[in-house]
């Protein structure tokens, strides 16, 4: 597979004299995967999302973005074409009166000609079905739809890697459910790379592989089917397992024969089903 974002030996402090918020951390991101990066907050993943398009530089270490290294100054603008992040809160990423301006803004500053942005424009919110508000004010709508906004004015820019930085924390379960749907479908039939920082493991069960992080450090990676057999390990990490892993494991222990796990509640009903 092709590697887009190599991390070596990365360690970061904000300051001097404080204690490292990353330390050593090496991993790898690939073309066209859905990469979970979950972790306790305090973990050091939200740091690690803003130093994967230089808006961090390491205090140790290189991260190197499709060749670029976000050290180097007069290379920050192509890196930052190639990864595009969404932030926790779709209140604070609203720059335009309107979706349509919203979705511009990024184009803007890239100065993409006018032409080309109405084509950008209109290809991302298809994208994104949100079609039909382009006029709309922002403040008319609900967080799943600003948070789908906030990913169109991302895939307007083309870049090959989206992140997630906590994107669905702030949002109700159905809002959570359009935008994990919607990076989903982008993914899977787009080709996007995605990056989804996060302590929700609900969502992380969604991705390809899974990276655990704890006091600065991965302390597992694999894919959800592996990294969630290990629930001791995810709660030692501070994180809650999802419901239908942490009623497999209560059901084992009261010697319920399950051979695993289970990742989903449909998963976990068959094999009990089977049971029977």
């Amino acid at each position: 597979m092709k590697e887009l974002i190599s991390i070596n030996d990365v360690s970061f402090a904000y300051r001097e004299d404080e204690p490292a918020i990353l330390k050593d951390v090496n991993l790898t991101v690939y073309a066209g995967e859905w990469l979970a990066i979950v972790g306790h907050n305090g973990s050091g993943k939200s740091t690690l999302a803003k130093l994967l398009n230089g808006l961090l530089i390491p205090t140790a270490g290189r991260v190197i973005v499709e060749g670029y290294d976000t050290a180097r100054a007069d290379e920050l603008w192509e890196i930052r074409k190639r990864v595009g992040i969404v932030f926790q809160n779709p209140d604070n990423q609203f720059v335009g009166t309107s979706v349509r301006d919203d979705v511009a803004f990024g184009l803007e500053n890239f100065g993409v000609v006018r032409e080309e942005m109405i084509t950008r424009i209109d290809e991302a919110v298809r994208k994104v079905k949100m079609e039909k508000f382009l006029d709309a004010e922002p403040h008319h709508l609900s967080g799943g739809q600003k948070q789908r906004v906030a990913i169109a004015g991302i895939l307007a820019q083309k870049p090959s890697i989206i992140i997630l930085d906590e994107a669905t924390s702030m949002l109700d379960p159905m809002g959570r459910k359009e935008v994990i749907e919607t990076v989903k479908a982008l993914n899977e039939q787009q080709g996007i790379t995605v990056i989804s920082i996060t302590h929700d493991l609900e969502e992380a069960i969604r991705a390809d592989r899974v990276i655990v992080m704890k006091q600065g450090k991965a302390i597992m990676q694999g894919g959800p089917e592996e990294v969630f057999q290990d629930g001791e390990m995810l709660i030692g990490a501070g994180l809650d397992l999802p419901f239908s892993v942490k009623l497999s494991l209560s059901l084992q222990k009261k010697g319920i024969p399950l051979p695993k796990a289970y990742l989903t509640q449909e998963e976990l009903v068959e094999a009990l089903w089977t049971l029977s």
